[in-house]
């Protein structure tokens, strides 16, 4: 169990004054069986006009507009949180547990209806040709739990782990042509080969202590945002990091899922003015 404290500012840097701006913030983490949010909280300067609700997933969102001319807006989360490992080391072997459909379950015509929003293929996460294959013979012979180790495998083998190496924008294809991506990338990129092979899977982002179970209480660390994946086994959805090669620990911090990263994108919005800088950074302390 480990209590942690994360500050995430963000916000933009512009040109010029700007008249007014709209935008909506996907960065307050929430409770789940693994998860115990203490404390939580938002703040934007300049001070907006805001409203909070729960979107279609599940996610906190805040709404705020700016109206008064500004020439940057810093938006800053601040939350509390007691995390759970869920003691299941599922992913030393990839076994079926009970409980677990088959490949060819999945398959039934009621359960692609039910998830069919986790197993369509946008263009963000539509794999290409070669991934896909890739997917469908990893998936021969293996219960759900191995074929995500072995496409998530075959990835990390042919892909690797670049700063800077994407942007925001791109999509799984991009990713796969360049061989390079960042957390969000890898997750895009086994969520379409998963979705490939009838597995429903969706996008999760979160906050990831870099320091692992080995964080020291009380030190105050630079983190950052993070992506995984989860993938529904049948009777629960279960979570994977396919940058990492291992299911979440303790030292992950949830704020929520969607079928990709754009229903989840930590800030967004729009404004009338001339160019902005996006600026961010996110620090995590272990409490306990």
């Amino acid at each position: 169990m480990m209590r942690l404290s994360v500050e995430h500012k963000t916000g933009f840097h512009y040109d010029s004054s700007v008249r007014s701006s709209y935008n909506e913030a996907r960065m307050t983490p929430i409770s789940s069986p693994t998860q115990s949010v203490w404390s939580s909280a938002l703040t934007v300067d300049p001070t907006p006009w805001s409203y909070t609700y729960s979107d279609y997933w599940g996610t906190w969102v805040h709404t705020f507009e700016v109206h008064d001319p500004h020439r940057a807006m810093t938006v800053v989360a601040s939350s509390v949180v007691e995390t759970r490992d869920d003691n299941n080391p599922w992913d030393t072997s990839g076994d079926a547990q009970s409980g677990d459909l088959t490949l060819a379950e999945l398959a039934e015509p009621g359960v692609r209806a039910i998830w069919a929003e986790m197993l369509t293929l946008s263009e963000r996460t539509s794999p290409p040709d070669e991934l896909a294959e890739l997917a469908r013979t990893a998936s021969t012979g293996s219960s759900v739990r191995g074929t995500v180790l072995a496409i998530s495998r075959q990835i990390r083998e042919r892909v690797k782990y670049e700063t800077g190496s994407t942007r925001v924008q791109s999509t799984a294809t991009d990713a796969w042509e360049g061989r390079n991506g960042v957390c969000q990338d890898f997750s895009h990129l086994v969520i379409g080969a998963l979705r490939s092979v009838g597995i429903p899977t969706r996008y999760v982002s979160g906050y990831l202590h870099p320091h692992g179970s080995q964080a020291q209480v009380g030190q105050a660390v630079m983190a950052e945002s993070h992506s995984w994946v989860e993938f529904w086994s049948g009777t629960d959805w279960v979570g994977f990091d396919p940058t990492s090669g291992h299911r979440p620990g303790e030292h992950y911090v949830r704020v929520g899922h969607g079928r990709d990263y754009d229903d989840i994108a930590p800030l967004r919005g729009t404004y009338a003015g001339g160019g902005s800088e996006l600026f961010v950074t996110v620090t995590m302390t272990r409490l306990g």
